[in-house]
């Protein structure tokens, strides 16, 4: 999970699984006014494998 208030999206967490990213993001998405982003990816990933899955927090 990343923040868009910077141009390095910080990264805010990393998560074991998509409910706890999403519960952790809605927790501190009015934190961030410019968004909170989750991205999902499988472990290992490797850029080159072509899946990507994200929800963004308004």
């Amino acid at each position: 999970m990343q923040h868009d208030e910077t141009p390095h999206n910080t990264v805010l967490g990393v998560f074991a699984t998509d409910d706890e990213a999403y519960v952790f993001m809605d927790a501190v998405k009015d934190d961030y006014p410019d968004g909170v982003i989750c991205s999902s990816f499988p472990i290992p990933y490797r850029s080159t494998d072509g899946a990507v899955r994200y929800r963004t927090a308004d």
